[in-house]
This record gives structure tokens, C-alpha cells and sequence, in this order.
């Protein structure tokens, strides 16, 4: 503890006594109240005077009192140590010292001040900041691991694709290939790429930072299941690169524009591991990370982005874990605020956007594992254990209507009113559940906090004994853990092209799904995926998709939950924001508007 923690110890054992009026003590007591030597209290004490906390006149001789004055208040105290920790950028440990705040109107008023901090601001040299909390730090943003949609949705912002799908259009578009073509069989693609286009370190992109960015992913990403189909990767030119595949893949194009397949610079350009990398990556998007620890993210505009340069000349996410518990003040009137709601509503909070997420959350049931998730009644008195709607009714925030898969136009009603208690009660019976522990594993965020304890009770209703693990998902997407859960709470969010993301899920290595199915049904997903790479026609891939979907329900190996929300508050002075497939803004089209 520092010198302002042992005052604030000392302040508040006297709580009732003014400033400026003496109080009488012995140096024991002292001793006692600070949990410290007397000559450490005495080095202490010393050092409150120096800073003028204190007036302190020690007792000569022993048992005469030392007589102490308190010359500032707790308040003004907490709420110095709380900016100086702040503005040093230790966002953290301001964090850490608020939650141990025993003083409400204290704890209210820093909570206020800091709310004042964030939105957009214009400082002095007419640079536009835009300053917006988060509950967790994003240490991951290498695109060969991207797992969650937070960090999918940065790297977009880091780094850049060879091309770009846009929904709006249906369409193609040059990104940092300005031109690419293919033979009749889909087997050989050759790409041109932009010259003159820099990474944040001002590296020239060639056709070998695009090799290198491929045979990494084949040797060391999750989605090696794609990259494995490329039989060799040729650089043709300093600006072009052909990929000769195995075979035909209509969709290698489809695959190319998303963000895992963002071009990162050769050898990382020296950055080190690939753990130093995600934590500090170098890409060649609109913005470029300057600052990302446990505290915040700092992006600033990249000046020579091949798109033009952002609107926004800075970007801090302040990680901040229950921010959602202080939205009032957050959305204050007057504020230029952005604010992300990822668990909790208020009814009194009218967010500017809001859309329905494509995707769902899910359970999947290990049928690959030994036990009783093995027999199908038992899966079944899972399923029909469920009332979806007095889940979303009960804990209400994002969650928004039940699900029966994940597209939103599924609509088997029949699936989600499926509630019937007798029934659950009945097949537990007869699936020959002894009352042994179920464990359901998930990854820390809080709509997942809330809906896993839901569960519990619920299923503990039935008699159904259900332990929680929570792990990060990084963690969780490690497939010797993966075959360790019983069940696993998680959820899809689908991107700007919803089939292509349903193959990834299916075909990762470390999908959830996929890896909590028996052989069989594991080699009948893969026979429908090659189909679906034959064509495309995005209906007739998602016709196939769906199929692999309606037979997980029907074996009840993968339980649909609900679809939730996507919403962003900010204030009216904020242009060009429009929420994209994660829910999220697309920051270099955003700007302020002078009022």
C-alpha cells in the first residue's frame, strides 16, 4: 500500500472527528490500526506530514499520547489518488481501489468524473478522441486466433484482407488486392496487390508478407482446415501471388475476406512471439495499436491508410468490469457517449441502435464422451427442461426471442415450446441418470455468468446436479478441454456472410460442436461441407447448412437457447455510426459534429 491507502486506514477508524481538530492516541494504537512496525508507523507518519495530510506531535516518553490532526478529508483523499491513478493510465488499479470504497457518495462521485471522461472529446491541437469503456482488456488480436467478436471487430479496424465483401451489395471489392482472377476449375487464383500500401511500421507490403500470412495460418491456426487445401502458394511478382488448390473451392474468395485471413507482415517483423504480436499487432488498417494492456487499448489514425485517412484521430477503450451497472450516468444528456450493452438494459436508457444478432446461444452435449450424455432421454429431459421463454423473461437484458437455430428466419416454434416438466421429469428416469454431477462449461462474460446459473437452478428442479466451470475462452477452446465438458454454454454470432461462418464453426478444430460429436456424425458434417464448397449459390450452401443443423436438434446434441440484441448508445452529436454484423461500430467512418 502507498501512503494515501495507510492514511485513508487511519482517517476512516476516526470517522466522526473533524479536520483541523486534534485527536489524542497512543503510538500502539497507532501500531494496530495501520498493521505496521513503530518504526515503519513512525517512517509513515513522517511522510503524511511531508505531504501535508497530517500534523503529528509524538508523545515524549512512555505512555504520554501522540496528538494527531487530520488536515484532509477521506473525499478529497480517494478521489486525488483516483485521478492520479487515471490519468497515469493505470485504469486497473483505480478499478480496484474504487471496489474497495466503503463510502458510497464518495464511490458516486468518482463514478460521475470518470463517466465525464468518456465519449468524444476535442482537445487543444483540434485532434477528435473518441474514449469509450469495455469490462475486459483485449490482449488477443491476432487474426490466425481470433475467437470473439470484440476482437474480431478490431481487427478489422488493425488490419486489412485482399479483398472485401460487402452485404450491401452482395459483391466483391478490392482491398489490398486491387484486381484478381481464377481459372474455370476454382483451383487457381491468382491476386494482384496495391503498391505503395505501408504496415503501421511503415513496411512496404509485398507478395511475401501475403505467403507468409498463409503458411502461418496452415501451420498454427484453428482454421488450417482451408489453408490445407492450398497446394502451393507462388509468388509471382513482388506485387502478385497465385494459390493452386487441391480442389475446386468456389468459395475461396469468400473465405479470403474474413478477418482471419488478414495480411500481417513477414516474420511478424520481428515483433517476437505470436503472444507479443496479438498484443501489439501491426497491420495496415485505418488505425494502428500505440498502447493495449490490462487498462486500456489505444488506437490512432493511420495517416496513410490506402482508404483515406480516419475522421477520428484517437481511439482509448478504458476497461472498465461493471460498467454496465453505471449506464445513468454513462448516457448522461450532454455527452458525446458511445456505449456498448453487453448483458444488462435499463428500461430508462433508449439506445440510439439496436438490431437482432444473427446467431444464437447454444449448448452443445458432449455425445462423444462416455456417460450418461451418451443416452438420448437424458438429452431430451435437458431439452424439455427449458422454458426459453421464462429464461429471457426472468433475466431479460440482451436476450430477445427463443431460438431454433441459428438464422433468424428459423422459425420451429414447435422447438422452443418444447417446456414440459413431466416430460423432463419422465425420460430422466428412464435415461438411467443416477444423480451424478453434470458439468457445463463456459467462457467469463456476463450474459453467460447469468444464463449458466439459470441453468443450474433450474436443472437442479429436476434433480439434475449441474456444476459451473467458467474459463476464458481461449482456455475453453482447447479441445482436450473441450472433450472434458459434459455441456458447454456458448454462442454463434454469425459475420456479413452467415454461411461462410457456419462453415468455419462447423470445421474449426476447435469448435465446440464438432468436437463433442461421435465419428459418424463428425464425417457427416464434413461430406455436407464439401458439398457446399462446390457451389455458389449462397441458398443452395445454406440449404445444406440447415440440414446439418435440423439433424443436431434432432438428436439433441445441440440445444438452440435464444437470440439476443445487439445495441450501442451514443449521443446525437456522433455521425456515421451504423452497427455492423458483430454489433459493433465501424470507427474510422465515425466523426463529430460541431454544435
Amino acid at each position: 500500500m502507498d501512503v494515501e491507502e495507510y492514511y485513508c486506514r487511519l482517517r476512516n477508524t476516526f470517522p466522526a472527528n473533524p479536520e483541523r481538530e486534534p485527536i489524542f492516541l497512543s503510538m500502539e494504537r497507532i501500531c494496530d490500526i495501520l498493521s505496521c512496525t513503530r518504526r515503519n508507523v513512525q517512517i509513515l507518519l513522517t511522510k503524511m506530514m511531508e505531504k501535508s495530510y497530517i500534523e503529528w506531535l509524538p508523545g515524549r516518553g512512555r505512555g504520554n499520547l501522540s496528538q494527531i490532526v487530520f488536515l484532509v478529508s477521506y473525499r478529497d483523499i480517494v478521489l486525488g489518488k483516483a485521478k492520479g491513478l487515471v490519468e497515469k493510465g493505470k485504469i486497473n488499479e483505480a478499478w480496484s481501489m474504487l471496489e474497495m470504497l466503503q463510502d458510497p457518495a464518495v464511490k458516486s462521485e468518482i463514478m460521475t468524473w470518470l463517466s465525464e471522461l468518456f465519449g468524444v472529446k476535442r482537445d487543444m491541437e483540434e485532434k477528435d478522441v473518441l474514449r469509450f469503456p469495455f469490462y475486459r482488456p483485449l490482449l488477443r488480436l491476432d487474426p490466425a486466433f481470433v475467437c470473439r467478436r470484440m476482437e474480431t471487430h478490431w481487427i478489422e479496424q488493425v488490419f486489412n484482407t485482399l479483398v472485401r465483401y460487402s452485404k450491401q451489395d452482395g459483391k466483391f471489392h478490392p482491398q489490398l488486392a486491387h484486381y484478381w482472377e481464377s481459372n474455370v476449375m476454382k483451383t487457381s487464383w491468382t491476386f494482384f496487390l496495391r503498391k505503395g500500401v505501408r504496415f503501421h511500421n511503415d513496411k512496404i507490403m509485398t507478395s511475401r508478407d501475403v505467403a507468409f500470412t498463409f503458411q502461418r495460418l496452415l501451420t498454427s491456426s484453428p482454421a488450417e482446415w482451408l489453408t490445407s487445401k492450398i497446394k502451393e502458394i507462388k509468388e509471382t511478382s513482388k506485387y502478385s501471388i497465385t494459390f493452386e488448390l487441391n480442389e475446386p473451392n468456389a468459395l475461396f474468395l469468400h473465405f479470403l475476406c474474413t478477418e482471419r485471413y488478414s495480411i500481417v507482415p513477414e516474420m511478424l517483423d520481428g515483433t517476437g512471439s505470436d503472444e507479443q504480436f496479438a498484443v501489439m499487432p501491426i497491420g495496415t488498417g485505418p488505425f494502428k495499436i500505440t498502447k493495449n494492456n490490462e487498462s486500456m487499448l489505444v488506437a490512432e489514425a493511420n495517416e496513410f491508410y490506402l482508404e483515406g485517412c480516419p475522421h477520428l484521430d484517437r481511439i482509448e477503450m478504458w476497461v472498465w468490469p461493471n460498467y454496465e451497472e453505471n449506464q445513468e450516468k454513462l448516457q448522461s444528456d450532454g455527452e458525446d457517449q458511445l456505449v456498448y450493452f453487453e448483458a444488462q438494459i435499463k428500461e430508462s436508457l433508449r439506445p440510439a441502435l439496436a438490431q437482432l444478432e444473427k446467431g444464437s446461444t447454444f449448448i452443445t452435449i458432449n455425445t462423444a464422451k462416455k456417460g450418461i450424455t451418451q443416452q438420448m432421454k437424458f438429452r431430451q429431459a435437458l431439452h424439455y427442461g427449458i422454458d426459453r421463454q421464462q429464461m429471457i423473461h426472468e433475466l431479460g437484458g440482451i436476450r430477445h426471442k427463443p431460438s431454433t437455430g441459428f438464422n433468424l428466419e428459423d422459425t420451429d416454434k414447435a422447438f422452443y415450446n418444447d417446456y414440459d416438466t413431466q416430460l423432463a421429469t419422465t425420460l430422466l428416469e428412464e435415461s438411467g441418470y443416477k444423480g451424478e454431477t453434470i458439468t457445463l462449461y463456459t467462457y467469463e462474460m456476463p450474459a453467460n455468468d447469468q444464463t449458466s446459473k439459470w441453468l443450474q437452478r433450474v436443472y437442479k428442479g429436476l434433480g439434475i446436479s449441474l456444476e459451473i466451470v467458467k474459463l476464458s475462452l481461449e482456455e475453453l477452446a482447447n479441445p482436450e478441454i473441450i472433450m472434458k465438458a459434459d455441456m458447454i454454454l456458448s454462442g454463434e454470432v454469425l459475420g456479413e456472410q452467415p454461411d461462410i461462418s457456419l462453415i468455419e464453426m462447423y470445421m474449426s478444430k476447435n469448435s465446440f460442436i464438432t468436437n463433442h460429436l461421435g465419428a459418424v456424425d463428425k464425417m457427416n458434417i464434413n461430406q455436407q461441407i464439401s458439398i457446399c464448397l462446390r457451389y455458389e449459390n449462397s441458398d443452395i450452401r445454406m440449404g445444406y447448412l440447415i440440414s446439418i443443423q435440423e439433424e443436431l436438434k434432432r438428436n439433441f446434441s445441440l440445444l438452440f437457447l435464444y437470440h439476443s440484441l445487439q445495441i450501442v448508445g451514443h449521443h446525437q452529436t456522433l455521425q456515421g455510426i451504423s452497427l455492423n454484423a458483430w454489433g459493433k461500430i465501424d470507427y474510422k467512418n465515425v466523426w463529430l459534429r460541431n454544435t
